[in-house]
């Protein structure tokens, strides 16, 4: 990232018949960076990645790239490459073919782009059959790799992998950042999935109905949510929210961010709850439900009137065989989310 802007929306304030998705919004991308954008469905995330491809004009407000006002300007004109979530191909021509007219369009003839691209994408074996003979992971692929022989340093990308199971998300997902970066293109990736975007981005920028809540490098939004609502769309399981009414505090913690001890045996001052000392929350309580859930194990434990999830990722042995339903343990964590 050289420290330039490469989109820029100003003031921009955009809706359908009903419906108020931007009000006199201001966001901006900087040159060379990867930028995920993440909502719920429906927040305008689609929406926002139109308007600045130029499919949708904003009701008012302009749109910069490369520091040029392009609000009016035709899509093919803004110097942007967009892949969807349904990858678009000339179905009669064969992969091969696709790929050389993406190339000649582009105008770009730099020695064995394409070839590497291939090679890289593993569409070697596939150049001679047609798109709807593909699978769906091929299609993505061959979408991708369209819009990287584009030529063009601005990439949409509008949750295009979205359809695909993890297997083969993951590999696609470090082509694109390693390509991206080796380019030094500008990335705008919109996704729902807060562990796609960590993964991917330099920046994340959190969407809800009405804007952007917050924006900011990824660790930093993630350990610093604004609101509740940006807190609740970083991290799987979603965050949980507590009060202790005896302390009269309320605050959230995410299940990873919680470790567990066994409490054994319990000193007889503790009483099942929640204490508080300078940037720790502990939680007393008992384990009422134990589930592995692929490579991490969920425990449920009861602590007062809260049921608490705690997510062990990959535990120990030691750890796995020490805890038990109806075991007294303790819980702790230096990660709590304190909203004011």
């Amino acid at each position: 990232m050289d420290g330039s802007l490469s989109v820029e929306l100003r003031e921009v304030c955009f809706g359908y018949p009903g419906t108020r998705l931007f009000e006199g919004l201001n966001w901006q991308v900087l040159a060379g960076e990867f930028h995920a954008v993440l909502g719920a469905s429906g927040s305008g995330k689609t929406t926002l990645l139109r308007v600045i491809a130029g499919l949708e004009y904003p009701q008012s407000g302009s749109v910069w790239i490369d520091q040029g006002d392009v609000t009016r300007s035709a899509s093919h004109l803004r110097g942007v490459a967009m892949v969807s979530q349904s990858a678009w191909t000339y179905d009669h021509l064969s992969v091969a073919d696709n790929l050389r007219f993406a190339q000649r369009l582009s105008g770009q003839c730099e020695s064995g782009l394409q070839e590497e691209l291939v090679g890289q994408f593993a569409l070697d074996k596939v150049l001679g059959q047609k798109p709807g003979e593909l699978s769906g992971g091929q299609l993505q692929r061959l979408a991708i790799v369209r819009a990287l022989l584009s030529g063009r340093r601005i990439l949409l990308m509008d949750e295009p992998l979205s359809h695909l199971q993890e297997s083969l998300r993951s590999p696609i997902r470090g082509l694109i950042r390693s390509w991206q970066q080796q380019r030094g293109l500008t990335c705008i990736y919109v996704t729902h999935d807060s562990q796609e975007a960590c993964e991917l981005s330099d920046t994340v920028s959190l969407v809800a109905q009405g804007g952007i809540l917050q924006t900011g490098a990824s660790a930093e939004v993630y350990r610093r949510p604004r609101t509740r609502v940006a807190a609740e769309l970083m991290g799987r399981p979603s965050v949980q929210w507590f009060e202790d009414f005896q302390e009269g505090k309320r605050f959230g913690v995410r299940p990873a961010d919680w470790s567990l001890m066994v409490a054994n045996p319990p000193n007889s001052m503790d009483r099942p709850g929640f204490s508080f000392i300078p940037g720790q929350v502990l939680g007393f309580g008992i384990v009422v439900s134990i589930r592995q859930v692929e490579s991490s194990r969920w425990i449920e434990v009861q602590v007062a009137q809260s049921r608490v999830l705690v997510v062990e990722s990959r535990p120990s042995r030691i750890a796995r065989d020490q805890v038990e339903v109806g075991q007294t343990v303790q819980i702790l964590t230096e990660e709590a989310i304190w909203l004011s």
